[in-house]
């Protein structure tokens, strides 16, 4: 972030990490993640507020701390700010392609959360538009996936993918892969259409209802992938689910599991077909269902024979 923020901000911002002991009448420390932090100037207590030196605190994050006489000011300078630039972007055939190790840590979290789902998703981030294509889970290496090109018409932008996978055969590493690939583009305002270059009538999975993929998933079967409850979870009256699905005719139905499997609650909830959609729903705890252990098993039912299909098991811990 480039910028001059003011010290009453910055000590806002750090409430989180910054731990001021301020208890008389022992001497009043600064712990920064636990670690006491030397400064110039000692922090004191005046009319019982805590006044602390803001450059003890700033360098610790890497900033800068300059003073201006003639305002008053104490500005806190970021890296960018005080000269260390940022790796120039040079757009070639209207994409550049970011190193995955020096990506920023909100667009590596969003790649690691979305590697297993095949969609396609953009997002914009500190004035880049960031557009992403995951191939989902692969059983060997081998795999991949590519922009090769962007092409800028009247009314769209046409990202051109070109996919991969190991020929009958090839020696592949005998592991799970995800393969994907991560582009900025130099166009910010057309939308986007994608086409497979060897496959121009494949169709790219989207996500409905959220933005983007914005957190880790902690049960999954193959079309079916859940952000909450995490396995192991304590419930009491009712259990939060959310999560993203795409699934015949977008119904995702659940059962609340008890001792020997016995159905204690049913119903469903509401996703896609054809593209990932978000879903959530408070499913009520039915009484004397505790305390110990029930399963929310969630599915979809085959259009072929009604039997369950993508099932995912969550164990829970009712209080």
């Amino acid at each position: 972030m480039k910028g001059k923020i003011l010290l009453m901000a910055l000590l806002f911002i750090l409430l989180g990490t910054l731990i001021v002991s301020a208890q008389n009448p022992s001497p009043v420390k600064i712990l920064f993640n636990g670690e006491e932090l030397a400064a110039d100037v000692a922090p004191i207590i005046i009319n019982g507020r805590v006044l602390a030196p803001v450059r003890a605190i700033a360098e610790k994050f890497g900033a800068e701390v300059r003073w201006d006489p003639e305002t008053c000011t104490v500005h806190i300078v970021t890296d960018k700010a005080a000269g260390k630039e940022e790796e120039e972007i040079v757009f070639t055939d209207g994409f550049y392609r970011p190193e995955p190790g020096e990506l920023p840590p909100e667009i590596a979290a969003w790649v690691d959360f979305s590697r297993e789902i095949p969609a396609v998703q953009e997002k914009y981030y500190n004035g880049h538009r960031y557009v992403l294509i995951t191939e989902g889970m692969k059983p060997t290496g081998g795999y991949g996936v590519e922009v090769v090109g962007v092409v800028a018409g009247e009314d769209r932008l046409e990202v051109r993918v070109r996919s991969s996978a190991p020929a009958p055969g090839d020696i592949v590493t005998e592991a799970l892969t995800y393969p994907y690939d991560l582009i900025i583009l130099e166009k910010q305002d057309l939308p986007l259409v994608f086409t497979d270059v060897d496959n121009p009538d494949r169709y790219f999975m989207g996500l409905l209802g959220l933005e983007t993929i914005d957190r880790p998933i902690v049960a999954r079967s193959e079309w079916i992938k859940i952000f909450s409850p995490a396995p192991g979870t304590e419930v009491a009256g009712s259990i939060k689910l959310a999560g993203i699905a795409n699934v015949f005719e977008g119904t995702v139905s659940y059962e609340l599991l008890g001792e020997g499997g016995a159905v204690l609650a049913r119903g469903f909830t509401t996703a896609a077909m054809g593209d990932w959609a978000y879903f959530e729903e408070e499913v009520p705890v039915p009484e004397g269902a505790g305390p110990g252990t029930l399963t929310l098993q969630l599915y979809s039912v085959s259009m072929k024979d009604g039997a369950k299909m993508f099932v995912v098991d969550i164990p829970l811990q009712v209080k």
